[in-house]
């Protein structure tokens, strides 16, 4: 009897896990809670600025279960994580158009957010073009950082991913995968608070295949797009307010 992809996908799984950890532990999220009691007024003014968006990756199953084979199984594995981004990267390269900018969704919910839930805070800036070097001024700094961007079937070994959602909910889910970093600076560039977001389209019951994602001028993931952007401002927000859900 033939063994099937899935199979034998399984087993390399289950025999090569220990090499996840050495190509994935050093892209761990940070997080710095933000001190009890921070009023950003505090701070004087304030902008809240975003980095490039990196282009969306996407990958069909086939592919993504080959690619994790080869990856986990070949000498030299990773730097094929980084070739198997660049392939990834291309293949999305026809959805940039029709796609919005996931930074500027998160930015304008952030903002949205921070005039509410801290309404005493003054003089903030949104600057919705994105900085291209290290940000300094004289004035604090909310800095977001879009790290990744994915949809299709999603290989989770990439960028740290599992090591965010933990080994035992699977390598390989369907859908939209975002992770954003925040980092909050005083006016001298001091950090006060960071911490990073991965949503996943699994973990809301959302997941669709590639197929669905795409059809209709990628409707659906538009619009998985504007909710995944809204879920991490939102934790952005509580979590700066020291209050989870």
């Amino acid at each position: 009897m033939r063994t099937s992809l899935s199979s034998v996908f399984r087993v390399f799984i289950a025999v090569l896990l220990p090499v996840v950890f050495i190509f994935v532990s050093g892209c761990s999220a940070k997080y710095q809670k933000a001190p009890d009691g921070l009023d950003l007024s505090s701070l004087g003014p304030l902008k809240i600025i975003r980095h490039e968006t990196p282009g969306i990756m996407k990958s069909s199953g086939t592919e993504t279960h080959l690619l994790a084979l080869v990856t986990l199984a070949a000498p030299g594995g990773s730097a094929l994580l980084v070739l198997g981004d660049a392939v990834g990267k291309s293949r999305g390269a026809g959805t940039q158009s029709v796609i919005p900018d996931f930074g500027t969704l998160v930015l304008n919910r952030v903002a949205e957010g921070i005039a509410t839930t801290f309404p005493s805070a003054s003089a903030i800036e949104i600057v919705r073009d994105p900085v291209t070097e290290e940000f300094s001024g004289s004035s604090a700094v909310i800095e977001l950082n879009v790290k990744r961007l994915a949809y299709g079937s999603i290989d989770l070994t990439r960028g740290g991913v599992v090591l965010d959602r933990g080994l035992d909910k699977g390598l390989i889910v369907d859908g939209f995968l975002s992770k954003t970093e925040v980092t909050l600076k005083d006016r001298q560039g001091d950090v006060l608070w960071q911490m990073s977001h991965l949503y996943l389209s699994k973990d809301f019951g959302r997941e669709r295949p590639i197929e669905e994602l795409e059809a209709d001028n990628c409707d659906l993931l538009r619009q998985e797009m504007q909710f995944a952007a809204v879920k991490t401002a939102d934790e952005f927000i509580r979590d700066l307010h020291g209050k989870k859900e």
